[in-house]
């Protein structure tokens, strides 16, 4: 049984070395550490977790984070975790790989404010570091190995099962009624389900839901097509809880704030919004909302990383 598998059982106790199945292990390490390390920013002093934060979903807990130098950022910082089979990376999906997506804070001014040939040279200048990549069979430190090595961490970032998998499994006594009542509404007249389906509750794709602004066009600055004025990636809902406030704004601080807005949507200011009023009553909110809890499970654990990294040492 894979590692990953017997955390998920809860079964920590008799895990094999992360490395126990070849390099990419051993490279998921390193970008965990990485990760916290704030050696990649100019003033060294946050990190990739300074703004994904474990605590707070891998996100930054407010509606808008803050780079190295105090500068507030222009959107909410969107999570890190369940992104393996993602496409598209930040809210107007700009990256199209999470290694190209840790490359851009890294150097934005306004985040981490590092270029990149002094990021390998920090790196490389660190023995722990030299160590560990020569574990993985790398002797020549680059920023493509190091974006490889956060990027192999992040991928590894899964969070555990819910109430909805079991469901899925075909267990249907674990839903109470209120639960049951709030799945059929989110995927039939509630319409949640139109962006918000699969395993992570995402469509990986772009919507306007009235939310963009001229000062914000969304994933029209990437595509340059009029068709995306104001839309926005659609996040997913697993492992939701924990990661207020919400939108790429973070306009929304409570998760009731936002079943209310998609219930009567305000007109876009930017761009065609997709919405339409649902006219659910607030016993349908509170259903859908009583369904949306189904969908949180245990966060990722990252002792074992700590620990795989000690063993590299």
């Amino acid at each position: 049984m894979h590692w990953a598998t017997l955390a998920l059982a809860g079964v920590a106790a008799i895990q094999p070395p992360l490395w126990a199945s070849g390099s990419p292990d051993i490279l998921a390490a390193i970008g965990w550490k990485l990760f916290f390390d704030p050696l990649l920013s100019q003033p060294r002093n946050m990190s990739c977790g300074t703004c994904h934060d474990p605590q707070k979903g891998f996100e930054s807990g407010v509606a808008l984070g803050e780079g190295a130098y105090g500068d507030i950022l222009p959107r909410n910082t969107p999570t890190v975790v369940n992104l393996a089979d993602a496409e598209f990376f930040f809210w107007d999906g700009r990256a199209e790989s999470l290694e190209e997506q840790a490359k851009g804070p890294i150097e934005n001014p306004i985040e981490m404010d590092l270029d990149l040939d002094e990021a390998e040279r920090r790196v490389r200048s660190q023995s722990e570091y030299v160590r560990a990549f020569a574990r993985a069979g790398i002797d020549t430190i680059t920023i493509e190995e190091i974006t490889r090595a956060i990027a192999a961490f992040e991928r590894r970032l899964i969070t555990g099962p819910t109430l909805y998998d079991k469901w899925l499994e075909g267990d249907r006594s674990v839903f109470n009624e209120a639960q049951e009542r709030g799945r059929m509404i989110f995927f039939t007249r509630g319409q949640c389900a139109t962006c918000h389906f699969g395993p992570n509750f995402t469509d990986g794709f772009f919507h306007n839901i009235g939310t963009g602004t001229p000062d914000d066009p969304g994933r029209s600055h990437v595509s340059r097509d009029d068709y995306d004025l104001g839309a926005f990636k659609t996040p997913s809902l697993r492992n939701w809880k924990g990661r207020e406030p919400f939108m790429h704004d973070g306009r929304f601080e409570t998760l009731d704030e936002v079943l209310e807005f998609y219930n009567e949507p305000k007109e876009g200011t930017f761009g065609a919004s997709e919405l339409d009023p649902l006219e659910l009553s607030k016993q349908d909110h509170s259903d859908i909302k009583a369904f949306l809890e189904t969908l949180n499970g245990s966060w990722p654990d990252l002792e074992l990383y700590e620990a795989a990294w000690d063993e590299l040492q």
